[in-house]
């Protein structure tokens, strides 16, 4: 769902042409794109480690327990500190985290203990939770106020784009061959059961080293680069207790519609390729190109919604 904020806010360090807001529109987007792509991930890593740890259904799906309660966690405490130090300050913030969570998988990977991704994939999320805060708004600003809402619908886009891409690429980078049945692993000894386990948690490094290490580039350009920094005006007049803000009927609808929906997508995404290869008898490899082909789609979608 998009929609221009109607929030007041103080710009400063505005370029004083359009062409000065492509550089900071590109990064800004840039971000729609990378949590995209790590949300799609989240998909391909449930089967994974459901497969590596030997989990049941409910546990491994803890993957998305462990993302969304770092959402509803930071969420409030996200846009306060935003509204203090400013949104590109939230925005760095939320990359340092962002790399952080994607560099603790080498040794959640090492040590081959579900808990550590799991606490992982929290940082991740705490870290996202204020890319997104940040990135909606501050697209509204740059540039003129007239195409507020293109430009913001465009950048969502790319997380169509993105949730085409992370399915297939992390499907090939992360699921394997080998596949033991319930028998053949209750005859393994101990230790070449964790020599098994170490293997199959280690394949999800290299994606993540890579992705963190782009986020930490793409930090360092947020740091360097000259971009209008972004504070909510203070208004005495303005009542801003949480209670008068719920006391909106629009936004508290809002907010069960937006819990149900996530709801709904959350679970079906997750689920895809684990339903799909026990229902369709076909590997998980296989699985991710279908699931990808779903993000299609909905990259098709979002980028004729926006041009229309």
């Amino acid at each position: 769902m998009s929609h221009t904020p109607s929030t007041n806010f103080q710009v400063s360090d505005t370029p004083t042409n359009g062409k000065g807001y492509l550089f900071p529109l590109i990064l800004v987007t840039s971000l729609f794109f990378f949590w995209g792509f790590v949300h799609n991930l989240d998909p391909v890593l449930i089967p994974h480690l459901r497969k590596a740890f030997q989990l049941n259904v409910f546990e491994s799906t803890l993957v998305d327990s462990s993302v969304f309660i770092a959402y509803f966690l930071l969420a409030l405490p996200a846009g306060y500190i935003m509204r203090k130090y400013g949104y590109k300050s939230g925005i760095i913030l939320g990359l340092v985290l962002f790399a952080i969570g994607c560099l603790l998988f080498i040794p959640a990977a090492n040590t081959a203990q579900y808990i550590f991704f799991l606490g992982a994939l929290f940082i991740i999320a705490c870290g996202l939770t204020f890319l997104e805060t940040a990135a909606n708004p501050y697209v509204t600003v740059l540039g003129p106020p007239e195409t507020a809402t293109q430009r913001l619908n465009f950048s969502q886009s790319f997380n169509g784009l993105a949730a085409f891409l992370a399915p297939i690429l992390g499907g090939k980078l992360i699921f394997t061959e080998v596949k033991y049945t319930d028998v053949q692993l209750a005859k393994m000894l101990p230790l070449e059961k964790q020599a098994y386990m170490l293997e199959e948690a280690s394949t999800v490094k290299a994606p993540y080293l890579i992705l963190g290490i782009l986020i930490i580039v793409v930090a360092i350009l947020f740091i360097f680069t000259k971009l209008p920094d972004i504070k909510e005006e203070e208004n005495a007049n303005e009542k801003s207790s949480f209670g008068h803000v719920l006391s909106h009927s629009h936004l508290r609808w809002a907010i069960i519609g937006q819990f149900f929906y996530v709801g709904a997508q959350v679970c079906v995404l997750s689920l895809f390729i684990s339903f799909v290869t026990s229902s369709a008898n076909i590997s998980q490899d296989q699985a991710s190109w279908y699931s990808g082909a779903a993000g299609l789609a909905f990259m098709v979608g979002r980028f004729a919604g926006t041009f229309l």
